[in-house]
């Protein structure tokens, strides 16, 4: 059997190594929206937003994974 994998955040650092700013993007996995936090501030965003160079930590889950 196949193990597939679908993205579900996304963990995005700007900066320098000594200094920057993080921010994430994550899909809301009732609605399948994407959204974009960043600080007190959140969001929709579109696949095509999240695929970026500021990509730093990416997340996923096992289709038919319970958790």
């Amino acid at each position: 059997m196949e193990n597939i994998y679908d993205l579900y955040a996304v963990s995005n650092h700007f900066g320098t190594l000594g200094a920057g700013h993080y921010t994430a993007f994550a899909k809301n996995p009732y609605y399948k929206k994407w959204f974009n936090f960043d600080d007190s501030h959140v969001d929709r965003a579109t696949e095509k937003d999240v695929v970026t160079k500021a990509a730093y930590v990416l997340f996923y889950k096992r289709r038919g994974a319970k958790y």
